[in-house]
Order: structure tokens, then C-alpha cells, then sequence
């Protein structure tokens, strides 16, 4: 019975880090996106004031805030779950979370063996969510790395600070564990 139970345990994670790492790209490209095409059009329209396209730093900075606000989101929702659950282990949030990281950030190093203008420009665009510390250093290599553990580390605090939240949540008697059902 205990190997059972310890294969169903060992999907279950290797299907959240999956969820998670899919997750963190999709609203990284989702940024993108939005940061190109709708906060500048909509934004510059609204608040012609701003000049936002005379200030692409600001325009990423504000892609970057969409990740990172869902992202945040979502893994306070994760402690809440998991504290429910009692499935709580921060080492696996944050074994997931640095593998993300490592996936999402491993194709920056392939940028300077690329030829093809399109190639680098597509690969460029998945950082653009960063390209906002350009004005620290225009090193791709390293506002990718930093905007990336910036993510990854408000992912893990997010999940800690709702984490204890919850707790003191479900031991007052607010909550009720679904595993006492």
C-alpha cells in the first residue's frame, strides 16, 4: 500500500512542477503580448501623456508587473490548497520554481551562436518581460537572469506568506481542512 501511495505522490508532483513550469511561460508570453501590443496602444491612447513610446523601459515594466502579480496569485492559492490538503512542502514549490527558472532561462545562452535576424528577434521577445533593466545594463544575459529570479523569488515568498497565513487560518477554525472530511 505505502508504494502506491508514494507513485500517486510522485505524479502529483511531477504534474504540478509540469503545471507550473507551463504556467510561467504562457503568462511570461502572455506578457509579451500584452506588453507590445495592448498596454502600448491602450495606455498611449488613454494617458497620451506618458509617451510610452518613447519609454519601451517603462512599457516592459509594466508587461513584467503581469507575470508577476499572477504569479503571485497563484502560488498563494497553491499554499491555501496545499495547507488544505496538508500536502504543504515548500522544498517542492521551490525545486519547481528553480527548474522553471533554469528552463526559462537556458535559451538566453544561444542567442550569440544565432545568424538568423528573426531567430534572435523571437528569442529576445521571450525576455522582453526584463528588457526593462536595460537601463542598469543592456546584457541580455543578465537582466533575463535577474528578471528571472526576481519571479522565482516572489513566487516562493508569495507561497510562504500565504502559506502561514492559511495556517493560522485553519488551526482558528475559519477554514476546515478538506482531509478531516
Amino acid at each position: 500500500m505505502r508504494d502506491e501511495y508514494s507513485n500517486e505522490d510522485s505524479l502529483r508532483t511531477m504534474l504540478y512542477g509540469l503545471a507550473r513550469c507551463g504556467l510561467f511561460f504562457l503568462l511570461n508570453i502572455f506578457a509579451v503580448v500584452m506588453g507590445r501590443w495592448v498596454i502600448l496602444s491602450v495606455v498611449s491612447t488613454l494617458i497620451p501623456r506618458l509617451h510610452l513610446y518613447n519609454k519601451p523601459e517603462l512599457v516592459a515594466f509594466m508587461a513584467w508587473l503581469i507575470p508577476a502579480f499572477t504569479l503571485i496569485a497563484l502560488f498563494a492559492d497553491d499554499a491555501k490548497r496545499h495547507t488544505a490538503y496538508g500536502r504543504y512542502n515548500v522544498v517542492n514549490v521551490s525545486i519547481t520554481m528553480i527548474l522553471t527558472a533554469a528552463v526559462y532561462y537556458a535559451p538566453v545562452f544561444v542567442l550569440e551562436y544565432l545568424e538568423d535576424r528573426n531567430a534572435i528577434a523571437a528569442l529576445r521577445s521571450l525576455y522582453y518581460t526584463s528588457s526593462w533593466m536595460e537601463i542598469f545594463t543592456d546584457n541580455i544575459q543578465v537582466y533575463a537572469l535577474i528578471g528571472t529570479i526576481i519571479q522565482v523569488v516572489l513566487c516562493i515568498v508569495s507561497y510562504i506568506i500565504a502559506r502561514k497565513y492559511y495556517l493560522k487560518k485553519f488551526e482558528s477554525g475559519e477554514y476546515e481542512y478538506e482531509y478531516d472530511r
